[in-house]
C-alpha cells in the first residue's frame, strides 16, 4: 500500500523520491523536456566514464540523432556523450537542490517575488536556475570545425564577442574560455546584452560590459545567440540585425530548442510579433529533423552559412522538486 502524506512539504519531498526512481530507469530520448534529479547513478556514471569510452545510454542519447537531416550530415559534430566537466555540473546541481532549507526559501521567496517580477529577475535575485549547454572543451570541437582560429589574421589580433541574452554569464564564460584556448595569443574584447535589470547587475560582477543595442557595434568577430530566437519578440528581426553587425569573417553561434515554442516573458500575451519557424502554433506535433530544416532554412535565408552543428542538452539547475532540467538544443555555427 503506498503511504499518502497529509501536509504539503512531506508530499513534496515524498513525490520527488518517487520521481527519482522513475527517472533512473526511464529512456530519456522519448521524453523532450523531461525533469531529471541524479541520485547515487551519478557516481555510477562517472565511473563508467572514466574506465569506457562508451556512455550509459541513459546521456548519451543527449547528443545524438535517430536521422540527420541529408543536407547537413556532413556537418553533424556528434559529441557522443557528457565529459567529465558536465558530469560535475550535474552532480554540482543535485547537491545544491539536496539542500532542503535553501531550497524552501526559493520556493517561498518564489512565490512573493513572482508576484511583480519576472522569472528572470527572480532567478537571478535568489542566484538561482543557472544554465549549461556545452563544456568547455565541448564548446571548443564545435568552434574548430567552424574555422576559428581564422578570426585572430585580422591584423590586431583581437576577437571582438558578443553575447546576446546572456543571462548570468555563466555559459557565456565557459564560451570565451573555449574561444581564448583555441586562439591564445589573441586579445577578447567581451560585449553581451540582457533584458532583465538583475541579469545585468550579475554580468558586472563578472566584469562583463553591457550594451543596451545591437547596433551600437559593428565588425563584430563572433556573436553568441543562445536560447533567444525562441524568447524575443521578433526573431526574424533580430537574425537580420546579427547579419548586419557580424564582420564579413564572422562567425555566429546560435542554439534553439527543440520541439520549437515561443515564449516572450514581457509582453502580456507572451506570443512574438512572427515566430521564427512558420508552422508554429497552428501545426505542432513535426519530428524534430523537420524542424532542423526549417531552422536551418531560416538562417540561410538571411544569409548566413552552416559550417558546424550539433545536439546537446540545455540544462538548467533544479529545486526542491528535481536536481536539474533539461531540453533538446541544436547548437549551429554559421559564417556570412
Amino acid at each position: 500500500m503506498n503511504y499518502q502524506p497529509k501536509g504539503f512539504f512531506a508530499r513534496l519531498l515524498i513525490d520527488k523520491c518517487r520521481n527519482d526512481t522513475i527517472l533512473e530507469n526511464c529512456d530519456m530520448s522519448e521524453v523532450p523536456a523531461l525533469i531529471i534529479r541524479c541520485c547515487s547513478i551519478i557516481g555510477k556514471l562517472q565511473q563508467l566514464y572514466s574506465n569506457s569510452t562508451s556512455m550509459n545510454p541513459l546521456f548519451g542519447k543527449w547528443y545524438t540523432l535517430l536521422n540527420i537531416p541529408k543536407e547537413f550530415r556532413n556537418r553533424f559534430i556528434n559529441m557522443g556523450s557528457p565529459d567529465e566537466i558536465t558530469l560535475q555540473w550535474i552532480e554540482q546541481s543535485r547537491l545544491e537542490s539536496s539542500k532542503l532549507w535553501l531550497q524552501l526559501w526559493h520556493l517561498l521567496a518564489k512565490a512573493f517575488l513572482s508576484v511583480f517580477m519576472t522569472q528572470t529577475d527572480v532567478n537571478g535575485i535568489l542566484r538561482r536556475g543557472s544554465m549549461y549547454i556545452l563544456s568547455d572543451n565541448q564548446f571548443q570541437t564545435i568552434l574548430t570545425n567552424s574555422g576559428l582560429k581564422n578570426l585572430a589574421n585580422n591584423g590586431n589580433n583581437t576577437i571582438r564577442v558578443l553575447d546576446i541574452g546572456a543571462g548570468d554569464g555563466e555559459v557565456t564564460a565557459r564560451l570565451v574560455n573555449a574561444i581564448s584556448l583555441l586562439v591564445p595569443d589573441s586579445n577578447i574584447t567581451l560585449f553581451a546584452t540582457e533584458s532583465s535589470w538583475v541579469m545585468r547587475s550579475r554580468l558586472a560582477e563578472k566584469q562583463i560590459q553591457v550594451v543596451e543595442e545591437i547596433n551600437v557595434l559593428n565588425n563584430v568577430d563572433f556573436v553568441s545567440c543562445l536560447n533567444v530566437l525562441d524568447r524575443c519578440i521578433d526573431p526574424l528581426a533580430l537574425l537580420h540585425e546579427i547579419y548586419s553587425v557580424l564582420a564579413p569573417d564572422g562567425r555566429l553561434m546560435v542554439a534553439l530548442v527543440l520541439p520549437y515554442s515561443h515564449y516572450v516573458e514581457k509582453n502580456s500575451s507572451h506570443l512574438p510579433l512572427r515566430p521564427l519557424l512558420d508552422h508554429w502554433p497552428n501545426h505542432t506535433g513535426m519530428s524534430i529533423e523537420k524542424e532542423i530544416e526549417a531552422f536551418f532554412k531560416k538562417l540561410e535565408i538571411v544569409g548566413f552559412t552552416i559550417l558546424s552543428w550539433t545536439k546537446a542538452p540545455y540544462l538548467c539547475e533544479g529545486d526542491l522538486r528535481q536536481s536539474f532540467y533539461w531540453l533538446d538544443d541544436i547548437v549551429v555555427v554559421c559564417s556570412k
